[in-house]
């Protein structure tokens, strides 16, 4: 092999080790980033059935609006549930075609039942005919 060669190599096997290093380091990084403490965010308020009215009328411009962000979801009560994790799943009344499916984090000091009023502050992850929050915690008046 020649000289020019040997350093092409040694550079590129140089460069090569570099990226992945730096790819590790990002990686472990974004793994273990703490969660968003929600209960001292300011969230957005919003009805739920404005919520779920805004994400059918147009997901585009609710996803900028909402999407990723801290929600403060008031509404009435339709069902409260178990997920496959065992963490409650509240949904609010949204319209008749959707609701807003608020997973509660932790243990659930509060007992939810249906057809009564509440305020759930959560991340809002999106739309699946349902809007999704998720990290939720019951709002006290």
């Amino acid at each position: 092999m020649t000289r020019s060669k040997k350093k092409i190599l040694i550079a590129t096997g140089g460069l090569l080790l570099l990226t992945l290093i730096t790819a590790g380091f990002v990686g472990y990084r974004m793994y273990t980033k703490p969660h968003r403490d929600v209960q001292h965010i300011r969230p957005v308020r919003i009805a739920a059935m404005h919520l779920v009215a805004a994400y059918e009328a147009n997901e585009a411009n609710a996803n900028r609006d909402y999407l990723d962000k801290v929600l403060e979801v008031s509404g009435y009560v339709t069902d409260v549930s178990k997920n496959q994790e065992g963490k409650t799943v509240v949904s609010l009344d949204g319209t008749g075609m959707g609701t807003v499916r608020c997973t509660m984090e932790g243990i659930v000091q509060h007992e939810i039942k249906p057809k009564t009023q509440v305020s759930i502050k959560g991340i809002c992850t999106g739309y699946l005919t349902d809007v999704i929050l998720v990290r939720c915690m019951i709002q006290e008046k």
